[in-house]
C-alpha cells in the first residue's frame, strides 16, 4: 500500500488568507478532536502539548479527553508516517503538523522565559508570528492569553461547546470491583458491562 504523502507548503493565492493556528493543551482536553476543525487553515501543536497530554493520561477527569487526543495523533502518524511536515486534516485543506523548532525564547520578555509548557507554546507561537505568518494562538487558559497579547500575539478562547463532538458527552457514576479498577488504571480504559449508554441501553 502507497502510503499518502504530506503536504509541502507552495505559494498559491488561497495561502494569503490562510491563518496558522497555535493549539495548546487545555483546547485538547475540552476537545479531542478539535486538530480537525479548524477548516481551511494550518494547525500547529506544539512538540510540548503532547508530553502534556501524556502527563494527563490517568488524571481522573481528564484522562479520557488526552488518551483520545493521542490516539488521533497516532493514528495520524501511523498514516502519514511522521507529522513533522504538514499532513491533510479538513476537506477544506486544512493542515496539523507537530512543531518541534520554533523553541527560541529570546523574543519573549524575561518574565516569561523558561521551562514552563505555556513559555513554551508562547515562544512557538511568537516565532511563528516572527516569521511573518498570521498566527492566532488557540487557548483556553485565561493567563496564558493575557501572556500573549502583553507580547502582542493574537489569542483566541477555544469554546468547544460550539461545535457537535461524537462519543462522550458527559461523566457518570458506576458502581463496579476492585478488579475493574485496577484493570483501569494498568490500561487506562475498560468496558462495563451493564453500564447505561447515551441511548439508554446497557453496554
Amino acid at each position: 500500500m502507497t502510503t499518502p504523502s504530506v503536504l509541502t507548503e507552495q505559494p498559491n493565492e488561497a495561502a494569503v488568507a490562510t491563518k496558522t493556528y497555535v493549539i495548546d493543551t487545555s483546547v485538547l482536553l475540552s476537545d479531542p478532536w478539535a486538530l480537525r476543525k479548524f477548516a481551511e487553515h494550518d494547525v500547529v501543536l506544539p512538540i510540548v502539548v503532547i508530553s502534556e497530554l501524556e502527563g494527563k493520561r490517568h488524571h481522573p477527569e481528564l484522562g479520557w479527553f488526552a488518551r483520545q487526543a493521542l490516539r488521533y495523533l497516532e493514528d495520524l502518524r501511523s498514516t502519514y508516517e511522521a507529522l513533522d511536515r504538514p499532513v491533510p486534516v479538513t476537506a477544506e485543506g486544512g493542515t496539523l503538523r507537530v512543531e518541534l523548532n520554533h523553541q527560541d525564547q529570546s523574543l519573549l520578555p524575561a518574565a516569561f522565559r523558561g521551562p514552563e509548557g505555556d513559555h513554551r507554546i508562547l515562544a512557538c507561537a511568537l516565532n511563528l508570528q516572527h516569521e511573518g505568518k498570521d498566527t492566532v494562538l488557540v487557548t483556553k487558559d485565561v493567563p496564558l492569553r493575557v501572556k500573549a497579547g502583553a507580547v502582542g500575539l493574537q489569542a483566541d478562547e477555544y469554546h468547544a461547546q460550539d461545535v457537535v463532538l461524537t462519543g462522550y458527552t458527559g461523566m457518570a457514576t458506576v458502581q463496579t470491583s476492585a478488579d475493574v479498577i485496577d484493570a483501569l488504571y494498568r490500561d487506562g480504559e475498560v468496558l462495563i458491562d451493564g453500564a447505561v449508554t447515551d441511548a439508554g441501553t446497557a453496554a
